[in-house]
């Protein structure tokens, strides 16, 4: 699957908090995520996640392109997540593709959704303490939502 997203820092994530609110976007989830990146020579990367939602943890692993960019806009391949409950045998798998443990970032993340366009507000804590907003969906939508809010950043 292709990921189309626009992704930047932020100075603060209240004005794209009150555009998803007055574009009548929903919230869909807010969780507590710790990401261990995993890296490998043939430019791509294992994430493991872990979720914490209220009561409930839910652990994820997916591959992505990694295409390190100082660009806005990003297009790169990305699995489905799937969910596992055995670290030990997700570890094995790692090995044995030759992932190597790079870094963990921890961060609370915000969903909100729309017509087939996802806002990701992010509020990291590792490595550093910044935001990032990361606009994602169909090309078209995505652009034109780009277009209303690149004066926020």
């Amino acid at each position: 699957m292709k990921e189309y997203e626009y992704s930047f820092e932020v100075k603060s994530l209240q004005p794209y908090i009150i555009y998803c609110q007055n574009n009548k976007y929903t919230m869909k989830d807010r969780n507590e995520q710790v990401r261990v990146i995993y890296r490998n020579t043939n430019k791509t990367m294992a994430r493991i996640t872990i979720n914490k939602n209220l009561n409930k943890t839910v652990k994820t692993l997916d591959f992505k392109d990694d295409l390190l960019t100082n660009d806005v806009l990003i297009e790169r391949r990305e699995s489905k997540e799937l969910n596992f409950f055995d670290d030990d045998a997700v570890y094995s798998i790692l090995e044995f593709l030759n992932y190597k443990k790079d870094n963990t970032l921890i961060r609370t993340r915000t969903v909100y959704e729309k017509d087939g366009v996802k806002f990701e507000l992010d509020d990291y804590q590792k490595p550093k303490k910044t935001f990032v907003v990361a606009v994602e969906g169909e090309k078209e939508k995505v652009d034109k939502i780009y277009e209303d809010i690149k004066n926020l950043i």
